[in-house]
């Protein structure tokens, strides 16, 4: 992926222009019925802890590069009422 129109390879000083390296992410998620009233959901989100950039941001926060989100882990508990 290129930040810009005219796919410019090598980023600039501000990062705000170049190419954006490929990645691969490994998500997983779980859900558990217990009753007819209950349910168990988890997640996990990149599992390998893959580092990797999704965008270049020329605003707020600040120009450079957008790293993307490392593990996350979720859980839910479902009620029925």
């Amino acid at each position: 992926v290129y930040a810009d129109a005219i796919n410019t390879e090598n980023p600039n000083s501000t990062a705000t222009i170049g190419k954006i390296s490929a990645y691969k992410v490994m998500d997983f998620a779980l859900s558990y019925k217990l009753s007819t009233k209950y349910i168990l959901k988890g997640a996990i989100n990149n599992i390998t802890n893959e580092q990797y950039a999704t965008r270049r941001a020329t605003g707020y926060p600040g120009p450079g590069i957008m790293p993307g989100n490392g593990r996350t882990l979720s859980f839910t508990i479902g009620v029925k009422l």
